[in-house]
């Protein structure tokens, strides 16, 4: 699925000497960089990527690679690509503005501004920016599946007014799109606009992103990047199928480009100020900055100690990091507040069961500025995940042609006796069909936070895999199986 993974920590140790300023060194180009990512983008089959460093109060490089659809059109820094999971940081932004204006109360339950939401179960608006409120995880991405429309965000989170909670507000993190689109809400409500309206002209239009949208039809309109996905190994433009829906925007559907997220890496490491526009004040920017306690998130951001950007003797500087995973488009920005050093670097076409290798890139790029070497941190996702399409394909051969030797004996057994033998062969084929789809169903897919319809739209070819697994089992094992025991009564 594309579950944003945001805290890929388990870095490796590594400091040589820092050179001069990343200032001093470049006149907004980065050799290294465009080596090195036009290196991972053959490598990883990537049709087209952009990169926006920002360092001491300025745009030290800005380059886009590749092509931005299927008809060729090259990738710009003006190039609007989905955020995905970088919502959440822009979310929170608006939020902690609207804190400001006293507006919002940080340690107020939700239901002083929501009654109906879950009226017995207090959740502060701090445990939902810190992902603490309780709410489920795989709930939160099967919201992404719902229907669009102009009230697609209060009609979600009104589904929400009852839910359960895995755990009691405040006692443990757990990701979900469903607090930052609780907190949208809590926008909406407060300013008496929708999301989208406070979003531009509180954020986007102070920041001079003049290439971000809360419209992904005015986006498209704008030359957005198409949502490429490599089907079978195979990269196409899946914009037709690609869920979008308004229901998540506070969390995963706002629309950027590079150069726009360079503006907005420079408000945050400038204590809020961009230019002439004090977006938040000092101490808003180190509020939402400051993770939890106990846990390794802030406000819309993950921070964690960065051990490959230590120089000798120094301790690790922190990284304030988030990413952003969906159907076409794998991003991720990296701050390291202690450098005045921002990273930005946003994909189409990633193959979602190794997304880990697509987020490592920026990680790569933020030691390339800074002098050091490139680590190619490898993938994080284990050889089973990595492994799903030609694990998928060898099981439905092994389905197939074990299908084909009962249909044989099955026919064969008119004129004989239904034996031990054959009593047993049916009997281990059918649970194998139940173990196999058991464990897809109830152990692999849930491990994942995903189900088959997530899998169907946010992987595609996957999902086609395990429909036809789940047809070769539960469907043909079903009528196997009725057979089997049509023949066994009919000789016994």
């Amino acid at each position: 699925m594309m579950r944003t993974k945001i805290l890929l920590l388990g870095l490796v140790v590594f400091f040589p000497l820092m050179p001069a300023t990343l200032a001093a060194q470049s006149n907004g180009s980065l050799p290294t960089v465009d080596a090195f990512v036009h290196e991972r983008m053959e490598s990883l089959n990537i049709p087209g990527a952009v990169v926006a460093i920002v360092h001491e109060g300025e745009i030290v490089h800005l380059a886009g690679y590749g092509t931005a659809n299927e008809a060729g059109d090259p990738v710009t820094p003006q190039t609007p690509f989905l955020l995905a999971s970088l919502s959440k940081s822009v979310t929170a932004v608006a939020v902690m503005q609207l804190v400001e204006a006293g507006q919002i109360e940080l340690n107020a339950p939700i239901q002083k501004y929501l009654p109906w939401l879950l009226p017995d179960t207090p959740i502060t608006v701090r445990q939902l920016l810190h992902q603490t409120s309780g709410l489920d995880e795989t709930q939160g991405y099967r919201r992404n599946l719902e229907a669009d429309g102009p009230n697609a965000l209060t009609n979600s989170i009104r589904q929400l007014a009852d839910t359960g909670l895995n755990n009691p507000p405040g006692a443990a993190f757990e990701y979900t799109n469903s607090n930052y689109d609780i907190l949208g809400l809590l926008i909406e409500t407060v300013t008496g606009q929708s999301y989208a309206d406070t979003i531009q002209a509180n954020v986007f239009t102070p920041l001079a992103m003049n290439n971000s949208f809360t419209s992904l039809s005015e986006a498209r309109a704008a030359g957005m990047s198409s949502a490429f996905y490599p089907f079978f190994g195979r990269q196409m433009s899946f914009d037709n199928r690609m869920p979008y829906t308004r229901a998540v925007q506070p969390s995963a559907g706002l629309i950027g480009s590079a150069e726009d997220m360079a503006h907005y890496m420079l408000a945050h490491l400038d204590n809020g100020r961009y230019q002439t526009t004090q977006l938040l004040s000092p101490a808003s920017v180190q509020t939402l900055h400051t993770p939890a306690a106990d846990v390794p998130y802030a406000m819309g951001w993950a921070v964690w100690p960065f051990d490959d950007a230590a120089l000798p003797g120094d301790d690790a500087p922190t990284a304030v990091s988030h990413g952003g995973e969906w159907l076409g488009f794998n991003n991720m920005i990296v701050l390291i507040p202690e450098y005045d050093l921002g990273v930005a670097v946003l994909i189409n076409g990633p193959d979602s069961i190794r997304s880990s290798a697509y987020s490592n890139i920026a990680f790569d790029v933020v030691l390339l500025a800074l002098g050091l070497e490139a680590q190619h941190y490898p993938p994080q996702e284990d050889w089973l995940t990595q492994g799903l399409r030609p694990l998928s394909v060898i099981i439905i051969l092994f389905l197939f042609a074990s299908g084909v030797v009962a249909i044989r004996r099955l026919r064969r057994l008119r004129r004989s006796a239904f034996s031990r033998r054959d009593s047993w062969t049916f009997i281990a084929l059918a649970l194998i069909d139940l173990a196999l789809a058991g464990y897809l169903l109830f152990i692999r897919l849930p491990d994942a936070k995903s189900s088959v319809s997530l899998t169907l739209r946010f992987q595609p070819d996957l999902g086609l895999l395990l429909l036809v697994i789940l047809l070769l089992t539960l469907g043909w094992g079903l009528i196997r199986s009725l057979w089997a025991v049509w023949r066994w009564r009919a000789s016994h």
